[in-house]
């Protein structure tokens, strides 16, 4: 497991960021960790969020996760190798673990896979039940 651990100067806005990517489990925007964050301390800044994740990336703390056409997600760096799943209803990102399995079968003759990334669309429990 990679270091998990603030480099620099050690904030409670840096930790609060920190904590709420630990506890969700999930891709997350900056403007959904500003809200979360804002839940647990309601004057908390956007800048300050975008600074702590842009401090947490060079630190290789979180990395981005890029969906076509959306906003860049950010997520602790440390996670194994899985897939995502995209609500285009309330636009979360949620982890599908695992992977399918090789897509060399995939893979035009005589090209050489480096990596893949799998984004499945559709709508979340919650958005698809309220749709119903």
């Amino acid at each position: 497991m990679k270091n998990t651990a603030l480099t620099g100067r050690h904030t409670a806005q840096k930790q609060l960021v920190l904590d709420i990517f630990r506890s969700t489990k999930r891709p997350l925007m900056a403007r959904e960790v500003y809200n979360l964050a804002r839940q647990e301390r309601s004057r908390i800044g956007i800048a300050t969020i975008y600074r702590a994740i842009r401090r947490m990336v060079n630190d290789k703390l979180l990395r981005p996760v890029t969906i076509p056409g959306e906003t860049v997600y950010y997520e602790m760096s440390d996670a194994d190798h899985h897939h995502y799943f995209h609500c285009c209803a309330c636009q979360k990102v949620y982890v599908v673990p695992g992977c399918p399995g090789s897509m060399q079968a995939l893979t035009p003759q005589g090209f050489k896979l480096e990596r893949h990334d799998l984004v499945l669309h559709g709508r979340c429990e919650n958005c698809a039940r309220r749709a119903s």
